[in-house]
């Protein structure tokens, strides 16, 4: 049970990793410091689950995990379909 705990925790960091290197490749928002980047340059799902060769099904539980943490922002709709997300400034 504790090994999976760590497994859990260690795909929690890979993904926040995963996330965090595709928002700066979306490169900086257009608004200045602290703005946030249109809805279109926010990574979907896909995209993350892809870059950690996981599970979209898997890696929307841990994105979800990560809101209630503070440390991912969601976006409030879908966008084309799909959901949208964001690193959340420290």
């Amino acid at each position: 049970m504790n090994s999976e705990r760590k497994s859990r925790s260690n795909k929690k960091a890979e993904i926040l990793k995963a996330l965090e290197a595709l928002c700066l490749e979306n490169g900086p928002p257009s608004g200045g410091r602290g703005a946030l980047p249109e809805l279109h340059r926010w990574p979907k799902t896909r995209q993350i689950s892809d870059r950690c060769d996981t599970s979209i099904y898997v890696t929307r539980a841990i994105l979800l995990q990560l809101v209630e943490e503070g440390k991912v922002l969601k976006s409030p709709e879908l966008y084309f379909n799909s959901l949208r997300w964001y690193i959340r400034k420290r």
